[in-house]
């Protein structure tokens, strides 16, 4: 599993000034599931102007060029390596022209694929991207049929697009005419124009497209969480929201994560055992020391 992101110049400066910042957003992705190499694809006018790949890729120089150059929409994938090495090559994204790029999050088999493309290392994801590539055929046409687990972003005729067949694993920031598509946002921005989507095989979205309007709005995390971090808080909020039941476990494997995190320092910071930490501690009281 990987962490990918699709959107306009609006959306991402909207997480740069409303949100925390473009390094923590795109940080966070890369410690939630990624950090084997990171991709980013700046397209102007339906065409890439900017294209950068490594597994050295820094989070500070995207955020950098984020900011600075002229596009309208961005194209960013964080891998967490399954199938092929981790090196430069295996890397999202794909690109095999000027307008046309691929990633992908999830893992597929690939059995009825054209193994000529297939080479010794290769990801799973590179070979759909050049199987996709030499067809000719739409995207959505040619993943309906060769895919059936992962989400995909990427270009196509100039196009950025989003396909998903897995509902959990894409949300979307929608704010005015700001927007991003992504694998998944930090818990604290719930709440905050962060939604969840709807459907009931597949999503598929282009430019050009409206963006999908059976969504369904995040609730505020922090009003969840705002006491002392013991599980049972989240536990007791799924039964009296049995509806929120799948989100309210994706902030309880992210909380989990991060607090693990966030004790460490904290004990470090202390000069204490991590398992010492009072358990009362609020979580406003425990993140303040990785802000």
């Amino acid at each position: 599993m990987c962490r990918q992101v699709v959107g306009n110049k609006k959306g991402y400066m909207a997480i740069d000034k409303e949100y925390g910042g473009l390094e923590h957003y795109l940080s966070w992705l890369v410690f939630e599931r990624g950090g084997n190499g990171n991709g980013i694809v700046f397209v102007k006018d339906k065409r890439i102007v900017k294209f950068k790949k490594n597994i050295d890729l820094s989070i500070e120089e995207i955020a950098d060029d984020l900011r600075k150059t002229d596009y309208d929409y961005a194209l960013f994938h964080t891998r967490l390596a399954s199938v092929g090495s981790v090196c430069r090559s295996n890397v999202h994204h794909f690109v095999f022209s000027p307008d046309f790029a691929l990633a992908m999050n999830g893992g597929e088999n690939c059995n009825d694929l054209d193994k000529q493309y297939k080479r010794p290392n290769m990801t799973d994801a590179e070979l759909i991207a050049r199987c996709m590539f030499e067809s000719g055929e739409h995207p959505k046409d040619f993943l309906h049929k060769h895919t059936n687990r992962s989400a995909y972003t990427g270009l196509y005729q100039g196009k950025p697009f989003v396909y998903t067949q897995n509902k959990d694993i894409m949300m979307l920031l929608k704010k005015k005419d700001a927007f991003l598509f992504s694998s998944d946002f930090p818990w604290t921005y719930y709440g905050k124009n962060i939604y969840t989507l709807d459907f009931d095989k597949e999503l598929y979205w282009e430019e050009g497209m409206e963006l999908p309007s059976n969504i369904q709005e995040t609730f505020d995390a922090d009003k969840l969480i705002n006491g002392p971090y013991k599980k049972d808080t989240i536990v007791d909020a799924i039964k009296k929201h049995p509806e929120y039941r799948k989100l309210i476990s994706r902030i309880l494997y992210q909380f989990d994560k991060e607090i693990d995190t966030a004790e460490t320092i904290y004990a470090q910071d202390k000069g204490i055992k991590q398992e010492d930490i009072e358990s009362s501690i609020s979580v406003k009281e425990l993140f303040k020391i990785k802000d």
